[in-house]
Formats: structure tokens, C-alpha cells, sequence
């Protein structure tokens, strides 16, 4: 692995000295997390650890891909080097990457890096070798743009209105797909401000513009219309939704049915319809790889517990890794212990699963834990008395909680749980009128 370089930074803002590590070489071979890292502009991105203003280190960059036996050299220009110096330069950086290379994997492409006048123009570089073409990297500059315009408009609300009407088709899924970006980005360099901001013009979008989201299909749909529903999608964010949300239905079925198009297609229709088995068939993998991962990080944090004398007080420590998932890892290895007659590590399972279900009960909005309590609750007597017991954590507002829980419920087919809901509401209506003063 090529390590990272330590240099001193002076903070702009306060003064403070101080050491941050830098990255030079970036080889996907060896860490393919850093192609990510530098796409979305977050590579060599440092923090004051005094004032925590964050900036972004400008150094020289060797960028690899051995798969696609790409060498890509960036040397910030305002470094203002010599030609000696940035052939030094050149040479180290290179004989740093082959001493990590074994010496099988070394080819000539490694003598002579391409050399790229702006960061942006390797970015390019890196997005066309991945079959990126320029009319998606033009339409990805000009949502950008669109987002920028629409940032510096945020407080005047005239002017933002006039852009939002006139950029109403340009403001689509892939749109706010660049928004979540933007924001995540912001986040995690410690931009608290602009995250905000897109945030904020995040909901007003979605409030002003309608905007088609992505849903899953119903399980039942047909490989042949999956296909179609790929084909149809105008870009790579498109398509990527549809694979996040509907990952089950792309199975052998589906790829079966997409090779078939394939060798009945035309020449030119063949070629596009490759590109795209190519492409979802990177997507599913990283999914895939995604998933697993998440899953061992679960497996480990679940062990974590079981190993520790204070299981309670390592998961609060962690909760917020505590999810479904987990939860659903948990009630697995309860019932595979309970059948094995495995009295002692079903106990200690079952003291962690409540162990969760407490720490996600306390995280809840009390209005939340009311409707969970309410549906632990027999009903109708054991229900009309938390009522009132409680009533002081609940008003008007909580009614229209529950009309919204039990819409959700009954979308996500559990009309059961939904009409509880609704029952439960009939009785806070009437509770709530025989304890509001009465006007005057």
C-alpha cells in the first residue's frame, strides 16, 4: 500500500501550525476507495484541528488504473516548478508507485504518465475511461452550475423563484442526486453552513417542484419490463437508482433476458445494450460488495457485544449502528441458538436484542415511543388509559401523526396495524375534546 505523505500546513484563518498527511499517488489497483474520494473532490482535504477551517491541500498527483492501464499526472500549476524539479518530481512519483508493483505487473505505460494541465481535466480523463461520454460530463457541469445559481439566489426569494421556474425541467432525480452529493460532500469537510443552505434548498425544491422519484417495482414485475425500465432511463443516476432500488429483481432472469436483446439487436443497438449489461453488471457487484460489507461491520459489532462485560453499554455507545439490519442478525442467531438448545448463549442474545429495542426506544421522538407504547398496549381499555395518563405528551398534533402512520402502514401492506392506528386515533380525538378547555 502507497502510504501518505506528512506535511506542515499554516491555517489561513488562525495561524495554527500544523501536520496533515497528504496523498500523492493514488493506484485503484491497490485502494479503490480513493478514485471515490478524489471524483468527489474530498482527496487531500485538511482541518484545522484549532478552528476547524477546512481546506484542500494543492499537490502533485499520480493517478493509476491497471485494469485500464491508465497513468495520469497532475502537477498544480501554481506550485510554479521548474522543468528539472517537475521531472525530479515526475520520477519519484513514478518509482514510488513501481516499488509497489510487482515486478510481473510493471508494463511500459509506467515510463510515460499522461500528463493533465488542470485537475478537472483528469477527473475528465478518469470519467471517459469509464465510459463516461462528454455529453454526460456536459450535463453533469450544467446541473452544477444550475445548483451554484440556485445556492446564490437562496436568499431572495424572488430570484429563486424566477430560476426554479425557468429550470423546472432541468430539475430532476439526477438533479437532487448532485444535491445529495454536494451536501454529503459539505458534511464531511465540516462545512456546516453550506451544508445547510443545500439542505434548505433541498426541501424547497421538493416542495415546489414535482419531482419523479424513484420507487421499487413489485416483485412480481417481469424481467422483460425490468429491462425495459433500464433501457428507458436518460443516465448513469437514472439507472443507478433503479439497480439501488430494485437490486432483487436484477437476478439471472433479468441478465438472461437482457442477452437475448442482445443477439437478436442490430450491430449499433448490440454495442449499447453491451455498454449497458457492463455497466449494471459493475453496479450489482458494488451493491453486492456494499451489502456484504455492512453485513460483516454488523456480525462484528455483535460479537463486540457478546465479548463485552457491559454488552448494554457498548451498544448504546455505538447506536448509531444499530439498525434493521442488526436487528434482524440479532433475532437470526437468538433463533439458530434456541434450536440448538443453546440455553446460556440465547439468554445473553436475547438480554442484547432488548438491550437494542430499549437504546431505539429512548432515540425515538416522544411522540414515537406514545405510538409504540400504544401499540404494545391492549386495546381498547389498555390503549384509552395511556391515553390519558399520557396526555400531558400529546395535542392536536399528535392526531395527524397517526393518520400518517397509518397511511404509511397500509402502503407497505399491513392494514392490520394500520386500522389499530386508526382506532387508536378515534380514541385520542375524543380524549383530547374532553380535555380542551372550553372556549369562550
Amino acid at each position: 500500500m502507497i502510504p501518505t505523505l506528512p506535511i506542515q500546513i499554516t491555517c489561513p484563518k488562525c495561524g495554527t501550525k500544523y501536520v496533515a498527511q497528504v496523498q500523492s499517488i493514488i493506484d485503484v489497483g491497490q485502494d479503490p476507495q480513493l478514485k471515490s474520494v478524489l471524483l468527489r473532490g474530498r482527496l487531500n482535504t485538511v482541518i484545522c484541528p484549532s478552528c476547524g477551517t477546512t481546506g484542500v491541500v494543492s499537490a502533485p498527483l499520480l493517478y493509476h488504473d491497471p485494469q485500464k492501464e491508465l497513468l495520469l499526472l497532475f502537477i498544480p500549476p501554481e506550485l510554479n516548478l521548474p522543468m528539472a524539479e517537475r521531472e525530479r518530481l515526475t520520477g519519484n512519483l513514478v518509482n514510488a508507485l513501481l516499488n509497489t508493483t510487482p515486478t510481473g505487473e510493471r508494463k511500459g505505460y509506467f515510463l510515460n504518465p499522461r500528463v493533465m494541465l488542470t485537475m478537472q481535466g483528469l477527473i475528465d480523463e478518469i470519467l471517459k475511461a469509464d465510459g463516461v461520454s462528454k455529453e454526460m460530463l456536459d450535463q453533469q457541469r450544467a446541473r452544477s452550475q444550475l445548483l451554484q445559481n440556485l445556492l446564490m439566489a437562496l436568499d431572495d426569494e424572488a430570484r429563486l423563484q424566477v430560476l426554479i421556474e425557468q429550470n423546472k425541467e432541468n430539475i430532476d432525480y439526477p438533479f437532487l442526486l448532485t444535491l445529495a452529493a454536494a451536501a454529503e460532500g459539505s458534511a464531511a469537510t465540516g462545512q456546516k453552513q453550506l451544508t445547510e443552505n443545500l439542505l434548505k434548498l433541498r426541501n424547497i425544491l421538493l416542495a415546489r417542484v414535482a419531482i419523479a422519484l424513484p420507487e421499487p417495482l413489485p416483485a412480481d414485475t417481469p424481467p422483460a419490463q425490468v429491462v425495459d425500465r433500464l433501457i428507458a432511463a436518460r443516465d448513469k443516476e437514472s439507472r443507478w437508482a433503479l439497480v439501488l432500488y430494485n437490486r432483487p429483481l436484477l437476478d439471472y432472469a433479468f441478465f438472461q433476458e437482457l442477452t437475448g436483446r442482445i443477439e437478436k439487436a442490430t450491430p449499433e443497438e448490440a454495442e449499447s445494450l453491451r455498454n449497458l449489461r457492463t455497466e449494471l453488471l459493475e453496479m450489482v457487484e458494488q451493491l453486492d460488495k456494499e451489502a456484504q460489507a455492512v453485513q460483516e461491520a454488523k456480525i462484528q459489532l455483535l460479537q463486540d457485544a457478546l465479548a463485552s462485560p457491559d454488552p448494554a453499554q457498548t451498544l448504546r455507545e455505538r447506536k448509531e449502528e444499530l439498525d434493521a439490519l442488526f436487528l434482524a442478525i440479532v433475532g437470526a442467531a437468538l433463533r439458530s441458538a434456541q434450536q440448538s438448545g443453546e440455553a446460556e448463549e440465547a439468554q445473553r442474545l436475547q438480554a442484547i436484542n432488548e438491550a437494542i429495542l430499549t437504546i431505539l426506544q429512548e432515540a425515538l421522538p416522544p411522540e414515537l415511543r406514545l405510538v409504540n407504547d400504544l401499540l404494545a398496549a391492549d386495546y381498547p381499555q389498555g390503549t384509552q388509559e395511556l391515553l390519558q395518563e399520557r396526555r400531558a405528551e400529546w395535542g392536536a398534533k399528535f392526531l395527524e401523526i397517526l393518520s400518517a402512520l397509518a397511511e404509511d402502514l397500509e402502503a407497505q401492506q399491513q392494514p392490520q396495524t394500520a386500522q389499530r392506528l386508526r382506532e387508536i386515533r378515534t380514541q385520542a380525538e375524543a380524549v383530547l375534546q374532553l380535555t380542551m378547555p372550553p372556549t369562550q
